[in-house]
């Protein structure tokens, strides 16, 4: 984790289109939003909306960022919260207007049977293999992925080690993809 004026410089390089500042806050926190964005709007093309549209205001408003306010982890997380409940903020707006309308329902966008059955699946799969995880794995993984944890946050939250609480995000991440691959492979 950066010190606060390390946080600033940062900010200011991004700014001023330095690529290993854009590089190093896309690396850092493009996962997190990624993250959020798929917590608040349970689709993968938002999400994936989210990030660019995070790091697109970050550059906009990068001069906004005021390291004796809060922590940069903390800001780039709200700006992509007030992005996201815009964006839900739009669905409803525009699911109003459509059912004004009175426009047909296969121009609603909402997803298909297809659709469904394949988000259901993998939720399915996931679940299944978010439980073999142990105890411990599935929480820091919990509190890192969907709770937007920072590593450290983590292990304060679980009263271990960083280390430690790195370890169990690491081998969870692994033993979920494993078992993801494992239920992939076996279902027709």
């Amino acid at each position: 984790m950066l010190e606060p004026a390390g946080e600033t410089q940062l900010m200011r390089a991004y700014a001023g289109r330095d690529s290993g500042a854009s590089r190093t806050l896309y690396e850092r926190y493009a996962p997190r939003v990624y993250g959020l964005g798929l917590v608040m709007l349970g689709d993968r093309a938002a999400s994936e909306d989210l990030v660019q549209d995070t790091f697109v205001k970050l550059w906009r408003g990068a001069e906004r960022f005021d390291s004796a306010r809060g922590r940069l982890d903390a800001y780039v997380l709200m700006v992509a919260r007030s992005l996201a409940i815009d964006a839900l903020r739009r669905r409803v707006t525009e699911s109003r207007s459509i059912r004004r309308l009175g426009t047909p329902s296969e121009a609603d966008g909402s997803p298909g049977p297809e659709d469904l059955a394949t988000t259901g699946d993998l939720a399915a799969r996931a679940r299944r293999a978010m439980a073999r995880l142990s105890a411990e794995q599935r929480s820091a993984l919990e509190l890192a992925y969907f709770g937007g944890r920072t590593t450290a946050e983590v292990a304060e939250l679980e009263g271990i080690p960083l280390g430690t609480a790195k370890t169990r995000i690491h081998a969870a991440l692994l033993r979920l993809r494993e078992a993801m691959a494992e239920t992939e492979e076996v279902e027709p």
